[in-house]
């Protein structure tokens, strides 16, 4: 996946995504949403033919590229960890 930055300041991050990389956006708001240093974490899908999916982050006494990189390390583990969960119980079920 290829990621842009399109604005970076001490407090502040704008990352655009490549058009069809929207579904990632709304767990990693949710979760960075949740962080205590976060104090704006949004999305913006745009117009679909003209703009690229983008997400906004700003932090207090933390950069916010940590920020980002921690979440975004937990979400891989937490869905690293529902893939090698499922691959055992599936084999397991009768189809």
């Amino acid at each position: 996946m290829e990621i842009h930055v399109a604005e970076k300041e001490h407090d502040t991050l704008r990352i655009e995504l490549p058009k069809g990389e929207e579904t990632i956006l709304i767990p990693l708001v949710e979760a960075l949403q949740a962080e205590e240093k976060v104090v704006e974490a949004r999305y913006y899908l745009g117009h679909p033919f003209l703009d690229r999916p983008s997400l906004y982050l700003k932090t207090k006494g933390e950069k916010p590229q940590q920020v980002l990189k921690r979440v975004l390390k937990d979400l891989a583990d937490l869905y690293g960890d529902a893939l090698q969960d499922f691959e055992k119980k599936a084999d397991k079920v009768k189809a």
